[in-house]
């Protein structure tokens, strides 16, 4: 052992004693607070699961809605505004069995929920996406926006669409419309498309989706500001 071996020996038992002080008056410390710990734990057992069911809340995965008692799916389901109207019209469709390919139907605009005597282009362009899947799907859907003669506007186009009705043809004899409103939330934008008989109104089957706002702003009225 040399002249320093001494010293460090001193060193190493004072710290060994030191730390075993140290341990002791943690244990009593931790000793006088488990009666207060006892009495908090049933507490926490209720907050920590809660905060977990709040944060995967927030953080839901996205995944597909699917239908929890009934046959079809929930609005909540991944996808752009025309992505999920075809899915929409195809869910229509699978419920409506007796629909055949045969049976006429037409399709009028999406309608302001609050105002159904109002559309907007978000209204408009669903209702064509409709007749477009309609009539993918092999179903005799007809354009009642039809005129009866072309209407030629020089350095505009040519159109045979209107929606006024002294232009258009005879309105086709249907069994079933299918329409529907929207409603525009915060952050979100509700559609409910429904496919009605024409005969006595009665809801054959329908379909409803959401969409983000922010994917179809640019389609809704803008707030006047």
């Amino acid at each position: 052992m040399n002249a320093r071996g001494a010293p460090v020996l001193s060193e190493t038992r004072n710290e060994i004693s030191g730390r075993s002080c140290a341990s002791s008056i943690a244990s009593q410390a931790l000793t006088r607070r488990m009666p207060y710990m006892r009495s908090i734990l049933p507490r926490l057992a209720v907050v920590i699961p809660l905060g977990l069911a709040l944060a995967g809340c927030v953080n839901d995965p996205p995944t597909n809605g699917i239908g929890s008692t009934t046959i079809g799916s929930a609005p909540y389901a991944l996808g752009d505004f025309g992505t999920l109207t075809y899915r929409a019209v195809d869910l229509i469709l699978a419920a409506a069995p007796q629909i055949t390919a045969e049976t006429p139907l037409v399709v009028a605009s999406v309608a302001d929920v609050q105002n159904l005597d109002q559309s907007s282009a978000l209204g408009n362009i669903a209702a064509d996406l409709i007749r477009t899947r309609l009539a993918q799907n092999g179903h005799a859907v007809s354009e009642i926006r039809l005129r009866s003669g072309v209407s030629l506007k020089p350095g505009n186009g040519e159109f045979f669409l209107s929606r006024n009705a002294q232009a258009l043809m005879a309105p086709p004899s249907v069994v079933a419309i299918l329409t529907g409103t929207y409603a525009a939330a915060y952050d979100k934008v509700y559609v409910s498309l429904k496919l009605i008989s024409a005969a006595d109104g009665h809801i054959i089957s329908g379909a409803d989706f959401v969409v983000p706002y922010w994917n179809v702003a640019g389609l809704l009225p803008q707030p006047h500001t």
